[in-house]
């Protein structure tokens, strides 16, 4: 099984040293074995064959230690990403079903007034889609280890659909957040999957909202381009740009990887918690390849934002 990446992984550095540290002994204690023979044997009876398979011996002893040693390495990641994860999705899971569960109370409280019943119920149907989303990527992940996702692309005209589901990514941000839109498709058709992109565009929302500092301050920007040196082509372009904590250039690659958070150094930056499984931006990259979408993130560093860029042509 491969294994990516994580934030929180064992600390292994005492355990090659101790390692290394017995290859050294054994080694000495060979090397001087070997050579009190050659002095204490006369040159023309000195037992080649028996320091040779010995040599063998030790080599191989050593090599099935060492192997040993990186199966025990990777288990104790594997141990430590279960770990890691179980206790990430509790947490996300955990907060949704507290909300609804009071708000569910307040609901049946016949004290609750008109005005407040409605924005209750707001309320609970954005913590109930956070939950479905969250169950949404665990079924998701499932899945993609068993085999690729399927995709049931269908011509769409994505700005105009990204618009009518405006007020929806608006409450996925919170009622505080500024959202808003540039640029434009030029009504242009494409061929995506919408479950898919939905699960996408979502991501890259909730990281936004996640990783905000104060409150959530998110563009959406849209271009048209040619592309193609004979043939030019028209291809699109969606930019989802925020102006959270961002992340340090150089950790671009681990983005996308399986359970990937990225740490930050500058201590004043660190939120105390942010939720989140792991898997959002995995899954994302894996449906946008499965449609044939790119899908790259890119920051100036930490507390400069983040830029998520989906490129694609159109039909």
């Amino acid at each position: 099984m491969k294994l990516e990446k994580v934030v929180t992984k064992p600390r292994k550095g005492l355990w090659f040293l101790i390692f290394f540290a017995g290859l050294v002994v054994a080694g000495l204690m060979a090397t001087s074995y070997n050579v009190e023979i050659v002095q204490h044997v006369n040159i023309d009876n000195i037992p080649w064959t028996k320091i040779v398979l010995g040599a063998l011996g030790f080599i191989t002893i050593i090599g099935s230690m060492f192997l040993f040693f990186m199966r025990l390495l990777r288990e104790m990641r594997v141990s430590q990403i279960q770990a890691d994860f179980l206790d990430r999705i509790s947490h996300e899971l955990r907060t949704p079903l507290a909300t609804i569960s009071l708000v569910s109370d307040l609901l049946r409280d016949p004290t609750t007034n008109p005005d407040e019943t409605a924005k209750l119920w707001v309320s609970h149907g954005i913590e109930l889609d956070r939950l479905k989303s969250d169950v949404e990527l665990l079924l998701q992940a499932g899945h993609l280890r068993e085999s690729k996702l399927r995709v049931n692309a269908e011509p769409v005209q994505l700005e105009k659909w990204i618009v009518s589901k405006w007020d929806d990514f608006q409450m996925l941000l919170g009622s505080n957040a500024v959202f808003k839109k540039t640029g434009t498709l030029s009504g242009g058709w494409v061929n995506i999957d919408l479950t898919l992109f939905e699960l996408i565009f979502r991501n890259l929302l909730d990281n936004a909202r996640k990783f905000s500092i104060d409150r959530p301050i998110v563009e959406v920007k849209f271009e048209v381009y040619q592309e193609g040196f004979l043939f030019r082509k028209a291809h699109w372009r969606i930019e989802v740009v925020d102006q959270g904590l961002g992340f340090q250039p150089e950790r671009e690659d681990f983005l996308f990887k399986r359970f990937s958070r990225i740490p930050l150094s500058r201590t004043e930056l660190k939120p105390t918690s942010v939720p989140g499984t792991g898997l959002g931006l995995y899954l994302s990259a894996s449906a946008s390849r499965a449609m044939g979408i790119t899908l790259q993130g890119q920051s100036l560093g930490e507390g400069k934002g983040a830029q998520f860029i989906l490129e694609g042509s159109f039909v």
